[in-house]
This record gives structure tokens, C-alpha cells and sequence, in this order.
């Protein structure tokens, strides 16, 4: 996701008036430089970088609604002269007169938001989103791409909504849940809740003497495979 921010923030400057400013990248800071993979992004530093490094303001490259939440909390406390600005991609269709908009927010390429919508501190819309009117997305909140987010809706603080997830009208979804890709959402999910599916049910955790199967003798799994019905203990 930080890459796509950077993408987010050159589309921004290139579009920059007298009005408004431009945004020069300096790079990317990650919590813990030792766990840096082969696809990641080279890196200025962890987050210590700041201690003697100047900047005017830092963006959040991270889907995950508890690291946003986290982090951001973090940061903010042990840096608190540093701008988190709102980041609403040029292509973005949204009614700038009634919409709130909390700092730390993104909003990436494609995406509609009507009339009336909350779009509370540090959360993420990501690319070809649709929010409708009087819709809540929470503090921390994490919509994947192509998401479709219904009339009223009121989504908690540190929601993740999978890719292309629908939630329909006046549905609301508790603090900490998750709406599963694809999934279609018709009615209120309780707080850090997982739900899937069309319409989506909350996903069953059973513990593993429910899905592991007993052990079957050689013999017994020979007889199973002739038709024969076999107890296990």
C-alpha cells in the first residue's frame, strides 16, 4: 500500500495550483528496518529517522485497520509538529461541501463519495470505492478496492472491508469486524466479527476436535473405500 500512496501523492503535485501545494516523497519508514522482505521498497529507516530528519508531513501505507490505529497513535505522540494531511486522489468525485474529512485520511483514484458522508481520521479508501450519502467510515478503517459502501451505512472504528464487499443501506458494522471479499452484507455485524458470503454470515471458528477427523486404521480406510461403513473412536 505504500507505494500506492507515493503514486497518490506525485498524481496530487502534478495536478497543484497557487492554491494549493505539492507533495516531494522523501521515502518510506517502517516500524522495524530487520524485517525488511524482496519485495518491499528501499527504505530511509525506521521510524527513528525522524529523531533527526525534518519533514513537514507523513502519509500512512498500511491496510491493516489495528496498525493504523496503533501507529498512528504512536506517532503522533512522540511527534506531534508533524502534519498528517488529507489525500484525496484528483479523479475522486465527492461533494466537497458536506463531506467531513478527519486528518490522516486517503482516498485513492476512482473512487465516488456523495453527499453527507464521515470519513473519520486515518481512514483508507482504497482505489474505485462508491460511499453514499450520510455513510460513516470510522476511525482506522480500511476499505479494499471496489468496495460498495450503501446509504447510511455506519461502519466502527477499525473496520476492514475486503475487495469488492457490498453494505447495504443502514447496516452497521461494530468496532474491529470484517467484512470478507465479495461478500454481501445485509444486515448489522456485532463488534470484531468476521462475516463472509452472499448475504454474509459470520464465519464459524471451530476448534480443531471439530475438524480434524479421528484417525482410521488401514484396514478400516480399505473397507471405506469398498463402500463399507466404518465407526471410529
Amino acid at each position: 500500500m505504500a507505494r500506492e500512496v507515493a503514486w497518490l501523492l506525485e498524481d496530487i503535485s502534478l495536478v497543484t495550483n497557487e492554491e494549493t501545494s505539492g507533495y516531494i516523497t522523501a521515502g518510506f519508514l517502517v516500524s522495524d528496518a530487520s524485517r525488511i522482505g524482496p519485495y518491499d521498497s528501499p527504505i530511509l529507516g525506521d521510524f527513528s529517522w525522524l529523531e533527526s530528519n525534518q519533514v513537514d508531513a507523513l502519509a500512512m501505507g498500511i491496510g491493516t485497520p489495528a496498525v493504523r490505529l496503533k501507529l498512528a497513535k504512536e506517532l503522533i505522540e512522540k511527534f506531534p509538529d508533524v502534519a498528517w494531511p488529507t489525500l484525496i486522489h484528483p479523479s475522486v468525485k465527492w461533494q466537497r461541501r458536506t463531506t467531513k474529512v478527519g486528518e490522516g485520511v486517503i482516498v485513492c483514484a476512482g473512487t465516488i463519495v456523495t453527499v453527507n458522508v464521515r470519513l473519520e481520521p486515518f481512514s483508507l479508501v482504497n482505489m474505485s470505492c462508491t460511499i453514499a450519502h450520510e455513510a460513516v467510515i470510522g476511525h482506522g478503517c480500511a476499505l479494499n478496492p471496489m468496495v460498495n459502501i450503501s446509504g447510511g451505512v455506519e461502519l466502527g472504528r477499525g473496520v476492514l472491508v475486503g475487495t469488492g464487499a457490498q453494505i447495504l443501506q443502514y447496516v452497521k458494522i461494530g468496532d474491529g469486524a470484517t467484512i470478507g471479499a465479495g461478500a454481501v452484507v445485509t444486515k448489522d455485524v456485532s463488534p470484531g466479527t468476521t462475516v463472509v458470503g452472499i448475504p454474509a454470515k459470520e464465519l464459524i471458528n471451530r476448534s480443531i476436535v471439530d475438524t480434524v477427523p479421528a484417525p482410521v486404521s488401514t484396514d478400516a480406510f480399505t473397507r471405506q473405500l469398498h463402500g463399507e461403513q466404518v465407526k471410529t473412536n
